[in-house]
């Protein structure tokens, strides 16, 4: 596949990639540590950074329709700047994703295998859809997205929820939500690797077609973050603080478990799918970071997987490490690096494309002019 086509993707493609990049890690540990800061109200300041990080989506799909980050007409200096903080805000974000993924892929799917052996697993599948692009990582992700589709059907059809909606109360709006949103800001703010992206739009394009999965695309979104968060309040109340892996333990919750025992594996499979798609667009962001430098996609992919991997398995190794990780200063850096370049990408964009406009007309009255001169000297020359 060329250079130029391995991150073309097209809208459907892009809202898909958005989804699962906003959704995937929120429903995991995240609304158990938002119920032990921040109480029966989590949900709110869950619904609050989610409407804002679909936002900023918004404002990435403005600046991806022109091109890939790396693609803008914008001076290479500044370009680099964009690539050392994605690369630098994409590495912290996979290493405490990733040992979350892993953590609960060692506890839950398998019976306490060591981190090593399912880090391995996951970047090896990871690294290898990183090399290959976001195009690739678009068509995979949409094959299997009738996985999530079937669990997010089967969780509806079947659910045995039993809510007490009294659980969301007191409706107070206090200094916790501000805490907590504080305190875990590195689960929010994955949008730059869809920066990479190059969105085209569809041979098929119909305008009702993408605004009824835009439309789709965010009810999807808030009903599988903030309406999950609510769920997971109104089942175990204060006792969510102590409850983790909040998305399997809502969905275990079906009928069908009460007849023939555990039937969460449409679950399972739907978030696994989730978790390679999220990990594979952040080793993407790393690869074309660090491509932009050194060139050789294939060698700069095999060794951000490799770091990624050692950093997992040796550095963090555990929850715990990880949870001190996620909680510490670089919630910061990696919040504000992802806003930063969005943000200050999409004015460049701007200010080249008015450039552009502005030098458009004066190169028109040039070209005119020296037709017009040429024209004349023809005439001129025919009637000597």
């Amino acid at each position: 596949m060329k250079e130029d086509q391995l991150n073309k993707v097209y809208e459907d493609q892009f809202l898909l990639l958005a989804f699962v990049t906003i959704v995937t890690f929120k429903v995991v540990m995240l609304p158990q540590y938002f119920v032990k800061a921040a109480s029966n109200n989590g949900y709110m300041i869950m619904a609050f950074l989610v409407i804002v990080e679909m936002m900023m989506m918004a404002v990435v799909y403005g600046i991806t329709k022109n091109g890939s980050l790396l693609q803008l007409d914008v001076p290479k200096w500044l370009k680099g700047v964009f690539a050392i903080l994605v690369f630098s805000s994409s590495f912290i974000k996979s290493t405490v994703l990733g040992s979350e993924g892993v953590s609960y892929i060692s506890t839950s799917i398998y019976d306490n295998v060591s981190w090593i052996f399912i880090t391995l697993a996951l970047l090896a599948t990871c690294t290898y859809l990183a090399h290959k692009g976001g195009k690739v990582i678009a068509r995979s992700t949409q094959i299997f997205f009738w996985i999530m589709a079937f669990a997010l059907l089967f969780f509806a059809m079947f659910s045995n929820v039993n809510l007490n909606i009294l659980n969301l109360m007191p409706f107070k709006v206090s200094g916790e939500l501000a805490v907590a949103g504080d305190r875990y800001l590195m689960w929010f703010g994955d949008f730059t690797p869809l920066l990479f992206i190059h969105v085209c739009k569809s041979p098929n394009r119909k305008k009702y077609r993408l605004a009824l999965w835009t439309v789709l695309t965010v009810i999807g979104t808030l009903v599988c973050t903030v309406g999950l968060m609510i769920l997971f309040t109104c089942t175990f109340g204060g006792a969510g603080e102590l409850i983790g892996n909040a998305f399997i333990n809502i969905s275990s919750l079906n009928k069908i478990s009460f007849m023939i025992g555990s039937a969460d594996l449409p679950t399972v499979l739907a978030w696994m799918v989730m978790c390679v798609t999220k990990f594979s667009l952040l080793l993407y962001a790393m690869t074309e970071c660090a491509k932009f430098f050194f060139g050789n996609r294939a060698l700069v992919a095999a060794i951000c997987g490799a770091v990624v991997c050692v950093v997992i398995c040796y550095v963090i190794g555990n929850l715990n490490t990880n949870y001190k990780w996620a909680t510490s200063w670089l919630r910061y850096y990696a919040f504000f690096a992802e806003f930063c370049v969005t943000i200050a990408a999409y004015i460049a964009m701007r200010i080249s494309q008015r450039k552009k406009e502005k030098t458009m007309p004066q190169n028109k009255e040039a070209q005119n002019a020296q037709a017009d001169t040429s024209a004349a000297q023809s005439i001129q020359g025919g009637n000597a």
